[in-house]
């Protein structure tokens, strides 16, 4: 009972604050929402039946918070970067490996709308960009890539993120993953 007053209240908050701050981006669907503060708990969303139901549940997610971000829907981008957080944070090399395949060509599709979302929410800079990172020498992605991406983004990054977060994101990006 405590845990679903606790999640309630969470996303009560998450709701309003969403509300007062961004009155023209819708708030999430309350059902996403109670299973990204979940998954931020390290649990298994409760509206699955089975955890292979959560893992499916976890991957249309995933696909439909990408497909939103790839459409500029409100809010979309943001969201995915932040499940993008969560999985970096709880080890699930499967969700990392696709972070690490997509971030990148959504970046190249729109910088700016990536560092926006990253300069509202400085806090996630470190994720996303170990995800830009660990593009670069992964699968048949070439490792050389990395330097020319960096020379030409290393302004774009510093003028976009708040001081310390450009730091960590640029220093994310020179280091190979």
């Amino acid at each position: 009972m405590m845990t679903r007053q606790l999640i309630g209240g969470a996303l009560a908050l998450c709701l309003s604050v969403a509300d007062a701050c961004a009155q023209e981006v819708p708030p999430p669907d309350p059902t996403d929402a109670v299973e990204m503060i979940e998954l931020m708990l390290g649990r298994v969303p409760s509206r699955y039946d089975t955890p292979l139901a959560a893992m499916q549940g976890l991957g249309d997610l995933y696909v439909r918070l990408l497909d939103g971000a790839r459409a500029d829907a409100p809010g979309d981008l943001g969201l995915w970067i932040l499940l993008g957080d969560v999985a970096l944070r709880s080890a699930d090399a499967g969700l990392t490996q696709s972070y690490a395949a997509d971030l990148l060509p959504l970046y190249r599709q729109d910088p700016e709308a990536v560092l926006a979302a990253l300069s509202d929410a400085p806090w996630l800079a470190a994720s996303a960009c170990h995800h830009l990172s660990a593009y670069f020498g992964s699968e048949d992605r070439p490792e050389e890539d990395r330097a020319p991406f960096l020379e030409a983004e290393r302004a774009r990054i510093a003028d976009a993120l708040p001081g310390p977060a450009a730091e960590t994101c640029l220093t994310a990006l020179a280091t190979p993953r």
